[in-house]
């Protein structure tokens, strides 16, 4: 079923008042709250609704074998992230080795590359696919600076990512980095039993594009909490920020609202926790619901597959809606070092005191060494410890330890 675009302008009003009315009992309903706020922004926002409209246009034409889904010549996607740490308590304040555990589950499950694909019932054992989406945090940060990818900001505010101040540095929250050239990831708080959410892809670029999730959701190690925590819920997030839909389309209850998707069967609601096979919510789908969809809202342990036509309209999307991502200036590949030597440094750029925390070992001999090479500081450094360089003039300094080299940016102004 299509968005019925031509009484919406006659409804803005009336559904914008039902949604501020039911917002208190939508955590109870609902995991994933996507459909509701792109409902919600298509109501109040007329260049959104138009290009849900083309959205939509795009879907069926994809459904109906009319525009070519599949790039012939690109293997591999590589798209910039920047994680988005807003906390009120300092548990929160999630370490990067949470962060990096959430990327490798992203780049392990769009990637077809999952331990665990014995779980699929066998009538679709064989329909998944790998995309070539290699998600990275991103290196380098708007202003031309190396970077972790990640931002870390201290609010005040209860429940932040349930209010519109998150994308709002004014607000408490923090603003995002240059839609265009990064998928902005907010990690903070949100209410109720709500796990995240996304907004739909088009191209009127607005300030809270990008995606939503509860620490209690992401990653697989820290705050991430049973039954959603294997990376799966920004998995979920990030397939309807390339466009997915849930399998029951934009509503449930009627077994006739699409996904457009001709690989997933028909079916009429959500699906909670691990479902046994056959599961049948739609009497026209003698294998029942496909359950295992990344796009489903089974527990990450029963959440498996995205199928070769989702996968193919994905890389329809960032052809289109999102090409400007494959054309980022974020990721240069120097951020890698410090995934790969298993030291995580932050702020980086910083104002004068890094955090260093460790991956491995508890301690290390180091250097510091500016850009001629001098060495201007030295120790033994333990994880969780501070490399003060305030004293220093601005500019490039390296990390030489038994880890590798880091790159460190002191940057005062």
């Amino acid at each position: 079923m299509l968005f019925n675009f031509a009484h919406l302008r006659r409804v803005k009003f009336i559904f914008t008042s039902f949604l501020v009315f039911i917002s208190p009992f939508l955590g109870a309903q609902n995991l994933c709250l996507t459909a509701e706020k792109t409902l919600e922004r298509i109501a109040t926002n007329e260049s959104y609704r138009i290009e849900m409209q083309r959205l939509d246009s795009l879907s069926m034409s994809f459904k109906e074998g009319r525009i070519s889904s599949e790039s012939r010549d690109v293997k591999q996607y590589n798209i910039p992230v920047v994680v988005h740490v807003l906390y009120e308590y300092e548990e929160n304040n999630i370490s990067p080795e949470q962060i990096h555990a959430q990327i490798d589950a992203l780049n392990r499950d769009f990637n077809w590359e999952q331990s665990d694909k014995d779980k699929i019932p066998g009538i679709w054992q064989g329909i998944g696919k790998e995309s070539g989406f290699r998600f990275h945090l991103a290196d380098k940060d708007p202003n031309g600076d190396f970077t972790t990818g990640i931002t870390r900001t201290k609010t005040s505010i209860k429940g932040i990512g349930s209010t519109d101040f998150y994308y709002n540095k004014q607000r408490g929250g923090i603003n995002p980095w240059p839609l265009p050239h990064y998928v902005n990831i907010w990690v903070c708080a949100l209410e109720g039993n709500l796990l995240g959410f996304s907004y739909l892809p088009s191209n009127s670029v607005e300030p809270n594009d990008g995606i939503v999730i509860d620490p209690r959701a992401f990653g697989s190690i820290g705050t991430a909490q049973s039954p959603y925590n294997l990376g799966r819920t920004l998995v979920h997030e990030m397939g309807h920020y390339f466009g997915l839909r849930h399998p029951w389309g934009n509503e449930e209850g009627s077994c006739t609202d699409s996904d457009y998707m001709n690989d997933t069967p028909w079916q009429r609601e959500a699906n909670f926790g691990c479902k046994n096979f056959p599961t049948i919510s739609c009497s026209s789908e003698p294998d029942g619901d496909m359950f295992v969809n990344f796009m489903d809202y089974s527990n990450d342990s029963c959440s498996l597959l995205f199928t070769k036509d989702q996968v193919n309209f994905m890389q329809l999307i960032i052809r289109t809606s999102k090409v400007t991502l494959l054309h980022s200036p974020a990721i240069t590949g120097m951020g890698e070092e410090s995934i790969n030597s298993r030291i995580a440094i932050y702020p980086n750029p910083s104002s004068g005191v890094f955090q260093a925390d460790f991956f491995e070992d508890n301690s290390t001999p180091f250097e510091v060494k500016d850009a001629l090479g001098r060495t201007v500081q030295s120790g033994i450094i333990e994880s969780g410890n501070k490399i003060d360089l305030t004293r220093f003039d601005d500019g490039m300094y390296f990390l030489v330890s038994s880890f590798g080299v880091q790159k460190l940016m002191l940057k005062k102004g």
